[in-house]
């Protein structure tokens, strides 16, 4: 009992601290034309508890900051009562787009979470 509070204290800190940015909307063709429609993650990645799937994720909104790939499965939240799973995908920077974070939607809201610059992925057209 004590460790199910530690870790979902855990994880709501790490959440809290992580919010969403501004003016989030689906993407519109002409705004994103310079932008890839697609993002593959090759390997799966986790952050805290969790877990981002490999695969295909498709180009679904954007807001002041950047843009957002939706995943192509839900991300799996890991907890000692089994797994919760969340909308979600990669958020990836307007200035450098070598700039990767995961994005949950929770209850709160729109949350970014974790540093995903490093898995191994590539842009598709």
């Amino acid at each position: 009992m004590a460790m199910r509070a530690v870790s979902g204290l855990v994880v709501g800190l790490l959440l809290a601290s992580c919010g969403g940015s501004h003016h989030f909307r689906a993407t519109n063709p002409a705004e994103t034309s310079s932008t890839p429609p697609y993002l593959e993650l090759r390997s799966e990645r986790s952050v805290a508890t969790l877990h981002f799937p490999r695969g295909v994720y498709v180009l679904d909104a954007v807001d002041d900051k950047g843009y957002y790939y939706r995943a192509p499965r839900k991300i799996v939240q890991h907890s000692f009562s089994g797994g919760l799973q969340h909308d979600g995908g990669i958020f990836v920077a307007r200035r450098d787009q070598k700039k990767l974070r995961g994005y949950v939607i929770l209850p709160s809201g729109l949350t970014h979470v974790g540093n995903l610059s490093r898995t191994d992925h590539v842009f598709r057209y």
